[in-house]
């Protein structure tokens, strides 16, 4: 993950500066007076800019919508977990029911042996 993110801030970077070398060494060796070399670079910045600009708003975005499925994905795995830990609260609840109707028989007969016992000591 973290690559990609320094992938897109590197190629912001790189873009930005491949731009000012071309533009510079262009207009370094375009024969031209001064006052023309001072529009052409004052232009090619402000191109350069207006694309770096727009890169860094579909970077921006794409991180967004990135976000966005990152934080659906999240809930829908806590979810899909809560919804595990209570069907595993109702499995155990069940045991616990199963194993109390399985003890009452037991409990019964111990009952009815105990009764018997008295009634023919009596």
């Amino acid at each position: 993950m973290e690559a990609n993110d320094n992938g897109g801030s590197n190629f912001v970077k790189g873009f930005l500066v491949g731009g000012f070398i071309g533009a510079a060494l262009g207009m370094l060796f375009a024969p031209k007076p001064g006052r023309d070399f001072r529009d052409n670079i004052r232009d090619e910045s402000e191109e350069l800019y207006d694309k770096a600009k727009e890169e860094l708003t579909k970077l921006k975005e794409e991180l967004d919508t990135l976000r966005q499925k990152i934080s659906e994905t999240l809930d829908k795995g806590k979810a899909a977990f809560k919804d595990d830990d209570l069907a595993q609260e109702e499995r155990d609840f069940e045991e616990q029911i199963n194993a109390a109707d399985e003890e009452k028989p037991q409990e019964e007969k111990t009952e009815k042996k105990t009764r018997a016992k008295r009634s023919t000591k009596s």
